[in-house]
């Protein structure tokens, strides 16, 4: 079974609201937040959430070295095979934080995936560098469509499989 990592900011995580923004990184081995909506859909791909890595979002923005250095430690350390950033909805911070993360691990050889909706300022950025999921703003109608997709694209990456079947999906 592939190990997957999710990112999520600190009101994903369960880690209170915008007064938590510049909470510091740290993470639990196990899947929070939107985590328990997509454990059983990655098992169903050979794949389970064996972590969630989470920050304020603020505070990524303030730190994004420090930040990216211990979340890539952290998945070469535990052999992630695949990572998930978000789903970071319309929120403009979090999309900002979940697509140069994903670029980051990217970079270092670490399989990515990020999931944001078409309102989010950080598509136009890294769409062309990053593969990003669509999902609906929140309160959005098809949400879990996109959470099966988040799953399946994610669980691709981790498998080595190629993406063609699946650009209907992504940005």
């Amino acid at each position: 079974m592939k190990k997957i990592a999710l990112i999520l900011n600190h009101v994903q995580a369960g880690m209170g609201s915008d007064e938590n923004a510049h909470l510091a990184p740290s993470g639990k081995k196990a899947a929070l937040g939107p985590g328990e909506t997509l454990k059983p859909m990655f098992h169903s791909h050979d794949c389970d959430i064996v972590a969630t890595l989470f920050c304020g979002d603020q505070y990524y923005l303030e730190h994004p070295e420090e930040v990216e250095k211990k979340f890539i430690g952290f998945a070469k350390k535990f052999e992630i095979d695949a990572v998930l950033c978000g789903p970071a909805m319309q929120y403009p911070n979090f999309g900002e934080m979940s697509a140069r993360l994903a670029k980051a691990f990217e970079k270092h050889g670490i399989p990515s995936v990020a999931s944001m909706s078409i309102e989010n300022p950080a598509i136009e950025t890294y769409k062309s560098d990053v593969t990003i999921v669509k999902m609906p703003k929140k309160g959005g109608i098809g949400l879990q469509d996109s959470f099966k997709n988040m799953a399946l694209v994610t669980s691709k990456k981790a498998h080595a499989e190629s993406l063609d079947d699946v650009t209907n999906v992504l940005f």
